[in-house]
């Protein structure tokens, strides 16, 4: 661990000027690695190979890169290297005035997880702002003043921040938490935190213990936990992180986050028709920079989250199994206090959103029910003026078991003041999400999440099959506030808690091998984390369940073989068994090519 030197954060009032110091504790840097298998592990190999070229790279998303101090030649370093390869046709601004040939290596290894050529899935990144983290969080951006008074934090044209530094401003925490959190809800601005290494408590305040901030850790459990008391707002306790990486350093773990982040901010903004709320679809910054309801903020934060793994095969990092298993990890807001809401899945993140903005039957939405897949941002949640104080959204009815995996997201509210006098007051409003079954009179509840010190809830649960079950909104107390929500339902036919894409894999010939969900091993000759049975192609024609895998489920199996006959035609395994086989396994919406 190095420790940087002090920075300081300019506190300004319309009659004084004082300094006060930032200590930051940097995270051991990881060396050079091989991406692939993250990009696996971390479900961005499949979207690739579903999307092709139409995937969203992060063209178009203005970034920024915030830094804490390396000492590099008895020297304060923060600025990424830009004659690195990763870099190359990019533009990195230097904010806040680097000097010329002083670069940081931690700040290039980060850099290039979040916006490289190479290391990156956001590699469409081009314009980058780079801080060093005093000068941001003092005059660069934040204008931090401790008290009230002084100017809001500044505009800006970025709509990622990655924050991959752990740091604690004595005296000052507080108010640099709630001028981040109102960055995040006034302007849309998106912050990615990466929390500390190591497994226990954390002792250290910025930036993870604001509210609005999207918090990262590690899928290995070595990530400091929690929250720090600060005062009756800024409580301890709270989950954090939000969400965990396969990475072996939160300083890594951030910048993957925050790339995914890019990647999804630019898919929302490109596809207009994803933002449909009959009240608003979008709203401008004070930077100027037009925002559709599924890039907002409360949106993004709640697609990861509902399309995290709560189980993993990975092949860069030990593997989650164990989420929620204990009630001591249990945490009031239905999420695992060491794993949040479980490792990163871009690729579910991506197909929730996709699947468009879907409104509550409160808000018009007259469907039977809403899609497998989708997000609601609801504009004016609470009652008044035309709004709804519930919000239920029906779910679809299926004949087997669904895994269901839903967020509810909503930022805390600063107040803010005014532009030249800055009010840090916050108000955090108590929303609850709840499952019920609406086919049985009076609705009753099946399950709820209902803390009363956080702004996320979360519901991860079996539907069993024929089940008419749906997703409900409500409040504690009355307001008029926002929310985005996000849910998905995959296939559990063992109703197990782990989606058939996870749990049915079995057993080949040979190597080379990953671990299953009952500790047994599997198959991957294709290399992309995923067992062959997990993801269809067990031929490795490029991840295409066709023909060709008939011959390898086959050989696997025999003929006739009562493990291979998935259509219950007496043990034989035939066509219709890889039909089966590729409803259950397939990669969605990938072609089909099924010739007799």
């Amino acid at each position: 661990m190095v420790t940087g030197a002090c920075s300081s954060i300019p506190v300004m009032t319309t009659v004084s000027r004082a300094v006060s110091c930032v200590f930051f504790a940097f995270m051991a840097m990881a060396p050079a690695v091989v991406v692939a298998d993250y990009r696996g592990d971390i479900g961005y190999t499949k979207l690739q190979q579903e999307l092709g070229s139409a995937i969203p790279d992060g063209t178009g998303i203005r970034v920024t890169q915030v830094e804490g101090d390396e000492l590099v030649n008895g020297q304060n370093a923060w600025f990424p290297d830009p004659a690195n390869a990763e870099f190359a046709g990019k533009t990195i601004s230097n904010a806040s005035g680097a000097p010329a040939g002083l670069y940081s290596s931690h700040a290039t290894s980060v850099g290039g997880s979040f916006y490289g050529n190479m290391r990156s899935i956001a590699p469409g990144v081009s314009n980058i702002s780079a801080f060093s983290a005093g000068d941001w969080m003092g005059g660069g951006a934040l204008l931090t003043v401790v008290g009230s008074g002084g100017s809001r934090p500044l505009s800006s044209t970025s709509r990622v921040a990655n924050h991959s530094y752990v740091g604690s401003a004595p005296g000052a925490e507080t108010y640099v938490l709630r001028r981040v959190d109102w960055l995040v809800e006034t302007d849309e601005y998106l912050q990615v935190v990466g929390l500390g290494n190591g497994a226990g408590t954390s002792s250290l305040a910025l930036l993870g213990s604001a509210y609005n901030v999207i918090a990262a850790g590690r899928t290995d459990g070595q990530t400091r936990l929690g929250s720090v008391a600060l005062d009756e707002t800024y409580t301890v306790g709270r989950t954090r992180p939000d969400l965990v990486d396969p990475s072996d350093y939160t300083s890594t773990a951030a910048p993957r986050i925050a790339s995914a982040v890019a990647m999804l901010v630019q898919a929302g903004h490109d596809n207009p028709a994803w933002s449909s709320d009959p009240v608003t679809t979008s709203m401008t910054n004070r930077a100027g920079v037009l925002v559709r309801n599924a890039e907002r903020t409360e949106v993004i934060k709640a697609v990861l989250m509902a399309g995290a793994d709560r189980l993993t095969h990975d092949s860069t990092s030990a593997d989650l199994l164990n989420y929620r298993r204990n009630a001591t990890d249990q945490t009031a807001n239905g999420l695992d206090r060491r794993f949040g809401a479980g490792q990163l899945n871009v690729r579910n993140s991506y197909w929730i959103l996709a699947a468009g903005e879907q409104g509550s039957a409160e808000d018009g939405n007259a469907a039977a029910h809403v899609a497998s897949r989708g997000f609601d941002y609801d504009p004016g949640f609470g009652g008044g003026s035309g709004s709804n104080s519930v919000a239920t959204y029906p779910l679809p009815i299926d004949a087997q078991p669904q895994l269901l995996t839903a967020a509810l997201v909503w930022n805390i509210d600063i107040n803010g003041g005014t532009a030249n006098t800055f009010n840090p007051a916050a108000t955090l409003r108590d929303l609850n999400l709840e499952v019920i079954n609406v086919g049985e009179a009076g609705s009753p509840l099946i399950a709820a999440s209902r803390s009363t010190v956080e702004n996320t809830e979360n519901i991860w649960m079996v539907v069993p099959a024929g089940a008419q079950y749906a997703l409900r909104v409500t409040r504690v107390g009355s307001f008029r506030w926002d929310y985005g929500l996000a849910w998905q339902l995959l296939a559990d036919q063992d109703a197990d808690g782990a989606h058939d894409g996870q749990d049915n894999c079995v057993d080949a010939a040979n190597g080379p091998w990953l671990p299953d969900a009952g500790g047994n091993s599997q198959l991957d000759t294709d290399g992309d984390g995923y067992g062959n049975i997990c993801d269809g192609d067990l031929d490795n024609s490029g991840g295409i369940v066709n023909y060709g895998d008939l011959a390898a489920f086959k050989a696997m199996f025999g003929t006739p073989s009562a493990n291979g006959d998935l259509n219950g035609s007496g043990g034989i395994v035939n066509f219709a068994d890889l039909a089966r086989f590729k409803a259950l396994f397939g990669k969605p919406p990938g072609p089909s090519a099924l010739k007799p």
